[in-house]
């Protein structure tokens, strides 16, 4: 990667071998799992949540799990969860399932992160800013309430991951090729990524011919979920809630919890002052998408767009295919948000997207007056500020996985309850937050080694 110059002659971005990059990808791949297992109380890892129970395990035990693995549910296709499952079902252990789970899901969740870092290469050509945006994906506090360490909101991850694929220009065929899978991949996870085909329409170029293969990737997953969605069923909003409603709950859900998600915390700051702390966290980031917008380049202001527009797009689209009293701020009034929803996985993609703004305007500062002291201070800052706001946001977060029993000891009780009774005969296991799944006896034993 050679030096960048600014128009005035300054050098910004100083030569990163390739080996330097390859030890950052590797080091963010580890450390990003590594913090998302230990973002969660110990015993927590113990927990089966939500889908991945009678969706993802039982429809594969069910009815096989290749045969369910263009299955929609919900209204979407759910790929990459589905696949998971195939893949662990030859060797699954029904007593070590949610912890497998969450080590599965924290990997991935770290190449995620590592995938950013690698995707941002030239649209956010400084080291310690690609670092930053590829540290939100881990850090972001929401997440650990009940985004982390699970295949149901896996979704998130991919919706956060999409933008940057579609903006990556391969260098080879071949890596074209393998970006293009990981695309179809994450847009069959998260039909949501569909927003961003306005994109595409930046890559038809003929000078991003290389493009083409993740363009036709995205294209073709796209179709199949707009099938999925046409097709299946999905009973579960009330309709569109009011602007108001929506952009305060935005503000509540996406913007506060980038500093704390301690929702006791969030409901005393929306009493107090309404929205006013989410209008203070927002100043930086607006003054930080104004100076990308004005003097980054073509494609950094394309991706500031799409970043703050994506924002926008899920935390609207999921609060409106979701919608019922408990969204609607505006109507109900802030005095009641004690009813109303606090701290939903909505903010958690959104949030990513919209503080990512600050170390992309970084990278603009020192591309653009990287000859200056103030500059190089102005970057540093606003990276530093970023990773240690949201890493302590980090500290003061919940995790809903406590309001059930472990699952291993559950399941070691229905083995002795199995032992003696009918191939046919159901079990119930507990399930995080506030659920429980029935299984049949033939399958309970069938996987825990008896």
């Amino acid at each position: 990667m050679t030096g960048r110059k600014s128009p005035e002659g300054d050098v910004t971005t100083r030569p990163v071998s390739r080996g330097v990059e390859y030890g950052l990808l590797i080091a963010l791949v580890v450390a990003g799992a590594i913090i998302t297992w230990f973002r969660v109380p110990d015993g927590h890892h113990d927990r089966v949540w939500a889908e991945d129970s009678n969706i993802f395990l039982g429809e594969a035990l069910d009815q096989g799990p290749w045969a369910v693995l263009l299955q929609g549910y919900a209204g979407y296709q759910h790929f990459v969860p589905r696949l998971v499952i195939a893949l662990m079902m030859p060797a699954l252990d029904l007593q070590y399932y949610a912890v497998t789970v969450f080590a599965i899901c924290a990997v991935l969740t770290g190449l995620v992160a590592g995938a950013v870092f690698w995707l941002s290469r030239d649209l956010v050509p400084w080291i310690p800013a690609r670092v930053t945006v590829a540290l939100i994906t881990v850090i972001i506090p929401l997440a650990t309430q009940e985004t982390v360490g699970n295949l149901a909101d896996l979704h998130t991850y991919a919706m956060w991951l999409a933008p940057w694929l579609l903006l990556y220009r391969p260098r080879t065929w071949w890596s074209s090729a393998g970006w293009a899978v990981i695309l179809w991949a994450t847009v069959m996870t998260e039909i949501q990524a569909v927003f961003f085909v306005f994109l595409i329409f930046f890559r038809l170029r003929r000078r991003d011919r290389r493009s083409w293969p993740l363009v036709a990737a995205f294209v073709v997953a796209s179709a199949a979920q707009l099938l999925t969605a046409v097709t299946g069923e999905r009973q579960t909003s009330n309709g569109p809630l009011s602007i108001p409603s929506t952009v305060i709950g935005w503000m509540i859900n996406t913007v506060m919890p980038l500093i704390t998600a301690d929702p006791v915390l969030i409901r005393a700051w929306v009493l107090e002052s309404g929205v006013l702390v989410a209008v203070a966290i927002l100043v930086p980031i607006v003054v930080a998408a104004v100076v990308a917008l004005v003097w980054g380049s073509g494609e950094q202001r394309l991706l500031v767009v799409s970043l703050l527009l994506g924002s926008a797009a899920i935390y609207t689209g999921s609060a409106w295919a979701n919608s019922d009293v408990w969204f609607m701020y505006a109507e109900e009034g802030l005095d009641t948000i004690g009813a109303l929803v606090v701290n939903i996985r909505y903010g958690v993609a959104s949030g990513m997207m919209l503080v990512a703004v600050i170390p992309i305007a970084a990278a603009v500062v020192l591309r653009r007056w990287g000859g200056a002291l103030w500059s190089k201070v102005a970057a540093w800052a606003a990276c530093v500020v970023v990773v240690a706001a949201l890493g302590y946001g980090s500290t003061m977060t919940i995790s809903l996985r406590d309001w059930v029993g472990a699952w291993s000891p559950a399941v070691a009780q229905a083995v002795e309850e199995c032992s003696t009774s009918a191939p046919s005969d159901v079990v119930t296991l507990p399930v995080a937050p506030d659920r429980s799944v029935d299984l049949v006896c033939e399958d309970v034993l069938a996987h825990t080694g008896r």
